[in-house]
């Protein structure tokens, strides 16, 4: 069997064609995205094709441009791919990270892909193939309550994902102390001592805000500090994990296995977060999985990206054994369940694989005819 087609497909669904007026939690939800809008939500499609007629696909990160990553696994991945067996994963991975350094979100799309051709040609889910589950659910923490004016309005937001199921919610802090307690407090409020508050300051910090934002934050109860600095500072990272009394997170925007051996390293994080659609796909994140797991370390996958990737993510954390929850955003996305047919399970504030074979889904083409912008 042999990889006869590559296919990279980029999609945008741009918020300004889709909503009649775009309010300003959308565009500027959050301290990263303060000086360069969020415009609309953007994906990769991968599809590889066998001489026998199967087809994997697999889904790479859509951030900050989609048709710069679906260019460069078509034209530098794809001549990599094509007459290899898809069934050699590991060769083929290894072969692709030496161009990592390039593009890690290609690299994921493809891997995802080649494990969907997997289950495909064995005909069984990916938790089985992957090593079997650990866990047959997977806990998930609804993301974001974005940059709201009014305490009030975060507060309002918290009871929204409450309503509909969750059990712990992430909030975007990173506009100045002050403010930021404020919101903690109406959003803790709101929801109750018993479920777990996530916060995210995207990096707005220096060493010293962070320090003084966390001895607040412990008063109210939140389950994670992640990247009170950017995430580039990583001795700065340490140094804040040293001095506070609330696991730190980090790690959505490395793209490299060496990146999170780094931080680790540093004994920077409790909490690693790779995304699956930038890391390397099932087999970057679970190298990564790996690491921490021999240094003790949580693993909760950054979750931003569509169906696909959530999928895969899902299987991918049924199978670790230092999994510790997962980020199901929820900021709006056109993309995130149109582009399969299937649904995504969602019950009782859990979420649960798919049974295959591979991802076990399939494309919805009448979205990706509207949103590809190739």
């Amino acid at each position: 069997m042999r990889i006869s087609n590559v296919e990279a497909i980029p999609l945008f669904a741009s918020f300004a064609d889709t909503l009649d007026e775009v309010p300003p939690e959308l565009s500027h939800p959050a301290f990263g995205m303060r000086d360069t809008p969020l415009l609309g939500q953007g994906a990769v499609i991968l599809r590889l094709t066998t001489d026998e007629g199967l087809v994997g696909i697999g889904e790479a990160m859509g951030r900050p441009g989609p048709r710069g990553a679906a260019a460069y696994i078509n034209e530098v991945l794809a001549p990599m791919l094509i007459g290899k067996d898809p069934r050699h994963h590991h060769a083929l991975w290894s072969a692709m990270s030496e161009q990592i350094r390039f593009a890690p979100m290609g690299i994921s799309g493809v891997d995802i892909a080649l494990w969907d051709l997997r289950g495909l040609i064995y005909g069984d889910s990916l938790p089985n193939l992957l090593g079997g589950p650990m866990r047959e659910a997977v806990e998930p923490y609804a993301s974001p309550i974005p940059y709201l004016p009014r305490p009030e309005q975060s507060a309002q937001k918290a009871s929204e994902f409450l309503s509909a199921g969750f059990r712990a919610v992430k909030l975007k802090i990173g506009r100045g102390l002050t403010t930021d307690i404020a919101h903690v407090e109406a959003v803790r409020a709101a929801l109750g001592p018993d479920v777990k508050l996530l916060v995210d300051a995207n990096g707005a910090y220096t060493v010293s805000q962070s320090i003084a934002l966390a001895k607040d934050l412990v008063k109210h109860s939140v389950y994670w500090l992640e990247e009170p600095v950017h995430p580039e500072y990583t001795d700065d990272l340490a140094r804040i994990r040293r001095r506070v009394d609330l696991p730190i997170a980090s790690g959505e925007w490395l793209g490299s296995v060496y990146q999170f051996r780094d931080l680790l390293k540093a004994e920077a994080v409790d909490v690693l977060m790779p995304n699956i659609t930038r890391c390397g796909g099932f087999t970057g994140m679970l190298k990564v999985a790996d690491l921490a797991f021999m240094e003790n370390v949580k693993v909760a996958p950054h979750g931003v990206g569509i169906g696909l990737g959530i999928v895969a993510a899902i299987a991918a954390c049924a199978v670790m054994p230092n999994f510790l929850i997962y980020e199901y955003n929820q900021l709006f996305n056109p993309l995130r369940h149109t582009v399969m047919h299937e649904d995504i399970p969602f019950h009782d504030g859990l979420l649960k694989p798919l049974d295959g074979p591979g991802l076990g889904i399939s494309l919805n083409e009448d979205t990706i005819a509207r949103y590809r912008v190739d």
